[in-house]
């Protein structure tokens, strides 16, 4: 495991670096879901280069050890950490390879902004978890009504207040730059979620993306229905497309939801069983 600090575009990013022991069947990139910090991906990583992958993770600026100043100081937006800091892991996962194929292993927004990235085309493979739209009244019934307070009362009234998302503090997302968090709940209550907010160039960017994509739905996801999931990959429309259940009884588990397929206790079913078959690259 290795530490790796990017400074591209006048942005700190932290990466993590895991070698295999022998030549990389490919590089992985695993891309986090929103507020989520990549040490919630390590042991995955970890398992995956013990399967003789090259593994990197990253936490977007703003998030997690990719920070370099007081988080009120810091106004990244997610177009950015699509097309600055994706960008710029891209590349350097590239200046990694040595002919493998690079996958983008993806978690909820991993998987929603990447193809805004300049160099997305460099993706080989796309693998996505529980990553699908997210306008509000399109949600699983559970979580509507916390995103109703969200959007509509705690982001407006703390975060002016804080200079930034404190949601550490009131238990939702995690802290976030002010600009992330702005631009996060205009998606959620946009009919199209983020494809209603981006310029013509960015959406040509989704229709030139032709990387093959393997999606998992969560049947028991709290957060996302299936329907969110079908919708994002339709804003995909040049590549090809295979979307599959996972189960709780498919893990000999109670529940699984929207975050538990990265923990360790997966790793003997989901990860091993449907995982590793996803990320071949043919």
């Amino acid at each position: 495991m290795q530490s790796i600090e990017l400074t591209a575009n006048h942005r700190y990013l932290h990466c993590v670096r895991f070698e295999p022991e022998s030549t990389p069947r490919a590089t992985i990139v695993v891309a986090a879901a929103l507020g989520v910090k990549q040490r919630f991906y390590q042991p995955i990583a970890r398992w995956l280069s013990e399967q003789g992958y090259r593994v990197i993770t990253f936490d977007y600026y703003g998030i997690g050890q990719s920070v370099d100043k007081p988080l009120k100081q810091i106004k990244s937006d997610i177009t950015e950490w699509a097309e600055l800091d994706i960008t710029a892991v891209i590349e350097y996962a590239q200046s990694c390879q040595r002919g493998e194929p690079l996958i983008w292993l993806a978690h909820s927004l991993g998987g929603q902004i990447v193809a805004m990235a300049l160099n997305s085309d460099k993706i080989d493979k796309m693998v996505t978890i529980a990553s699908g739209t997210g306008y509000w009244l399109k949600a699983s019934k559970q979580v509507r009504w916390t995103s109703w307070l969200l959007w509509y009362f705690a982001v407006p009234l703390s975060t002016p207040i804080a200079g930034y998302f404190p949601g550490r503090r009131l238990n939702m997302v995690g802290n976030m730059p002010a600009p992330a968090m702005k631009q996060w709940s205009r998606w959620c209550r946009s009919k199209d979620y983020l494809f209603d907010n981006i310029t013509g160039e960015q959406q040509a960017r989704y229709e030139s993306f032709q990387a093959p994509i393997r999606a998992f739905h969560i049947s028991d996801d709290e957060l996302l229905q299936r329907s969110n999931i079908e919708n994002l990959l339709s804003h995909y429309p040049n590549a090809k497309k295979t979307l599959d259940d996972l189960t709780p009884a498919m893990a000999d588990s109670k529940a699984i939801g929207h975050f538990n397929f990265f923990r360790s206790q997966f790793k003997e079913s989901l990860w091993r069983k449907n995982l590793l078959d996803a990320l071949q690259v043919n």
